[in-house]
């Protein structure tokens, strides 16, 4: 298949790691992709000495030094605002000029003429000028770009800095192949990430994570040259560098979510037992001492009722496994099952061919594991790797339609977040084999507050899967419910419902904070903060 020729657009040589990291990309895959000249945009010069604007800019200066400060104490981010030159990627620096015409700025015409003879497929983005329909004419495919923010709020900059402002619970981005609308062209990727506690935090997140799906874009638009557009909604008011007086109301929020961070007690997950007959007695499961408990699965075996969980041990720095036994109103006869040097969670339990086995949450070492109950329900034996050099959580198993499903959800941009990402695989061998085939829609969902699984709800026919709300800097605030309506390999519908014993939970645990959810019979049980 020919080779993509792409270029980036940038201000200077001189860019963001975020750049130079898909720079850096494009050029590795080689084999796929050409690119031997980026495109640098001459910028106007500011002839006017006396900037209204100037006060605000210079305050909002000094909180970007200091959260800088504090961002070096988050090894991925420590380099968040270098600049790196371009030039030790791609050699070949193409400068074009801007002049006023009217109320327009457009190309110099002999700039546009540089560009088309270079030939490039597609354009990328990376820079803080709009673009004229002159330069997005010049291409064969178009120019791509990011937005920064969700597009229906918040657009304008600074990226990341609003949604911090107002508390919301996710920062959402765009990828779109632009046309003259501004922060509004045909989009192509949206999603949503957890909001940080503080902007700079926030931004570089934003940045990291949501550059991952700009290759994914370009590695697809190899395979099929197409684009696949989603449907637009009402866009938002345009935004811009905060008014003083907003500035200092952001730095005594920050401020106290910062000293609330130092100095609260950590309020840690513990389970609570519900019985749908009689919801409003619930049993309460203390955790032991510098331990808790989360991500419990109640199982069934001859006619006997038993919970897995996560315990985690603050001592070890990691969780194991544990087993225990249901028993009138109480959970008794708590046993370690699995425990490995690295750190296990979510004990997904399931049945195959007369066996059960058990896909608990291992992240730290890159893989997806079965393991096998040799004797129920204390002995458990690491059975098989069924994916490896992934990292992904909370996976379920389970079979529909004569086929087995696994759904996880997977850290794509590698900075140790799985909450947002939601992808499906699905095997014709079994749920034991290494070959899964990568559902076309992956991934189902980017969004922080309904992707990361919460458990799996089996009612007759119906197949609920369970998500996690993530809210603003805390992780597991709520759960939602959906029904999965269509499951195939090529179609995925889930339709988000309320669930009427889960709200009177709420109420009777005065709406604390839930992150995990399992059902079997007349049985409920949850954890929570």
């Amino acid at each position: 298949m020919k080779k993509l020729k792409i270029g980036i657009i940038v201000n200077d040589n001189f860019v963001d790691k975020y750049t130079y990291q898909l720079a850096r990309w494009i050029k590795f895959n080689n084999k796929k992709f050409v690119t031997k000249s980026f495109i640098s945009i001459k910028k106007e010069k500011n002839l006017s000495f006396v900037n209204k604007k100037i006060f605000k800019k210079i305050l909002f200066k000094f909180i970007i030094f200091f959260e800088n400060l504090l961002l070096q104490f988050y090894p991925n981010h420590k380099n968040h605002l270098k600049r790196f030159d371009l030039r030790e990627i791609i050699r070949n620096k193409i400068i074009i000029k801007k002049y006023k015409f009217g109320n327009k700025l457009l190309f110099k015409s002999k700039d546009i003429e540089k560009i088309k003879n270079e030939k490039f497929d597609i354009l990328i983005r990376s820079c803080s000028e709009i673009i004229s329909d002159d330069l997005i004419k010049a291409t064969k495919y178009g120019i791509l770009s990011f937005h920064h923010g969700d597009y229906r709020k918040f657009r304008g900059s600074p990226a990341g800095f609003w949604e911090v402002f107002y508390k919301e619970i996710k920062t959402g981005f765009m990828i779109q192949k632009i046309n003259k609308t501004l922060d509004f062209g045909n989009i192509i990727v949206n999603g949503f990430f957890q909001t940080k506690y503080f902007f700079l935090l926030n931004q570089a997140e934003l940045y990291e994570k949501s550059n991952f799906y700009i290759k994914k874009i370009i590695l697809d638009f190899y395979g099929n040259r197409k684009f696949k557009y989603i449907k637009k909604k009402n866009k938002g008011k345009v935004f811009e560098t905060p008014k003083i007086t907003n500035q200092i109301k952001y730095l005594i929020k920050t401020l106290f979510v910062l000293l609330k961070k130092i100095f609260r007690k950590n309020n840690f997950f513990k389970l609570a037992l519900f019985n749908i007959n009689s919801l409003n007695k619930p049993t309460y499961i203390e955790n032991e001492n510098k331990k808790f408990l989360a991500d419990p699965f109640l199982f069934n075996r001859n006619g006997k009722t038993y919970c897995f969980a996560e315990e985690y041990d603050f001592i070890k720095k990691k969780g194991h496994i544990i087993c225990k036994k249901y028993s009138g109103q109480s959970i008794i006869n708590k046993k370690i099952i699995i425990e490995e040097k690295f750190h296990l969670s979510f004990p997904y339990i399931f049945e195959y061919k007369n066996n059960i086995y058990m896909c608990p949450e291992t992240s730290e070492i890159s893989e997806i594991r079965i393991y096998k109950c040799v004797s129920f329900p204390y002995k458990w034996k690491f059975y098989k790797t069924i994916k490896k050099n992934i990292k992904t959580a909370d996976s379920m198993l389970f079979k529909k339609n004569n086929l087995w499903w696994l759904f996880t959800n997977i850290d794509r941009s590698l900075t140790g977040d799985f909450t947002h990402d939601i992808s499906i695989f699905y095997s014709k061998d079994g749920p034991l084999t290494n070959k899964w085939h990568d559902h076309p829609l992956n991934p189902i969902k980017i969004d922080s507050s309904q992707s990361r699984n919460g458990g799996l709800i089996f009612d007759k026919n119906k197949i609920f899967r369970i998500s996690q709300k993530q809210g603003f800097d805390n992780y597991g605030q709520d759960i939602n419910f959906h029904q999965i309506k269509l499951l195939t390999t090529k179609k995925y519908i889930e339709k988000n419902i309320k669930n009427r014993e889960y709200e009177k939970i709420k109420k009777i645990l005065n709406n604390k904070n839930v992150h995990h959810i399992s059902k079997l019979d007349e049985k409920i049980i949850i954890d929570f903060k």
